[in-house]
């Protein structure tokens, strides 16, 4: 039994498809090597492949660059029929080495590249994904399809047979991104298959995103009070070389509500350049974060402006508690005096 070609692209059309990242069809087929009767196992592949996307004006990246960037590989990928890459250990085991020739099924081929996975791909032969078709005559077919996507971290309800879940509670795990909801939208597009979440990895990589949102709660209260305590030191900084001027201001007649409303006018001032130039940046390094550890980018929220420039004028007016505490201890008549 084969997966169809034509379906590939139909991984991009599902509710989550936003959160897939990657995409390796495969197809798997044996081959006789250097005319003896040992089999190796030959795929066929993509290593990196821009593929159209319906109703999208960018093209989406797919092949095994995209699911499995740790793969090494030492010259490069396969370009025509007559290219093999080979698996690290079974090209050591044969003798062979980037341009040396190997006979497949009684046909030749020169090896374009040595790729190192570091598990059991290291003993395979790998081809372009239509070489191995045309070769072995399964145009249009392909043996399994490799997904990358970010998921959200499995919980006690995300195990929950779907079979035996109500209406309500079958909408909400559909609509989650948990595993296993995407691997029942991937059976639905994919026609005759079967969508095996891997175990290993989905519950590593949710572990890991709940000690980096812990670590990022931590991180983001400890940049909160480091910014009050920044604006406070600056406000101070500014109440010290005003205080003759506020000790004048009262003695003419200015009321404490005066005094806190210049404290808080300049509080936000600071709050709304702060917030401003603090949403340009996170956006600039959430993106590079992104694409360099997560190999993809932040989805960018409008509201995320209005939101950066209330929190900055909120830590703002924290800041200015104990300035504005200062002020209005000041005595006019003990400054005044002072200054004389």
């Amino acid at each position: 039994r084969f997966l169809r070609h034509d379906d590939i692209i139909k991984s991009k059309t599902i509710f989550w498809r936003h959160n897939i990242v990657g995409i390796s069809p495969t197809l798997h087929a044996k081959a006789s090597v250097n005319n003896t009767d040992e089999e190796v196992v030959v795929v066929g592949a993509w290593y990196e492949k821009e593929l159209p996307l319906p109703g999208e004006a960018k093209n989406f990246r797919a092949g095994i660059k995209t699911v499995s960037p740790w793969w090494n590989m030492k010259g490069r990928w396969p370009e025509i029929e007559e290219q093999v890459a080979m698996g690290t250990s079974l090209a050591g085991r044969l003798g062979l080495t980037e341009g040396s020739v190997v006979l497949l099924d009684g046909r030749e081929f020169t090896v374009s590249g040595i790729v190192e996975t570091g598990g059991t791909d290291d003993e395979k032969v790998f081809m372009e994904l239509e070489s191995l078709q045309k070769l072995k005559g399964l145009e249009g077919k392909i043996s399994r399809m490799l997904v990358s996507a970010l998921t959200t971290p499995m919980d006690e309800f995300a195990y929950k047979d779907p079979d035996t879940m109500t209406k309500v509670e079958y909408e909400k795990w559909y609509c989650t991104g948990y595993v296993t909801s995407i691997a029942k939208q991937l059976e639905e597009v994919f026609q005759g298959s079967v969508s095996t979440p891997i175990w290993q990895v989905a519950q590593t990589e949710g572990k890991i995103l709940e000690r980096l949102r812990l670590l990022i709660y931590f991180l983001s209260l400890a940049a909160l009070i480091a910014a009050a305590i920044g604006v406070s030191t600056t406000m101070i900084m500014s109440l010290l070389r005003r205080v003759h001027e506020i000790g004048l201001m009262k003695a003419i007649g200015a009321d404490s509500g005066r005094i806190i409303s210049l404290f808080l006018t300049e509080g936000i001032v600071i709050g709304c350049i702060g917030g401003i130039i603090g949403y340009v940046l996170s956006i600039a390094f959430a993106e590079y974060i992104g694409l360099t550890v997560f190999n993809t980018g932040f989805e960018k929220r409008a509201v995320l402006l209005p939101v950066a420039i209330c929190s900055a004028i909120f830590i703002s007016f924290i800041g200015i508690i104990l300035p504005v505490r200062k002020a209005l201890g000041i005595k006019p008549a003990v400054v005044l005096k002072g200054a004389e």
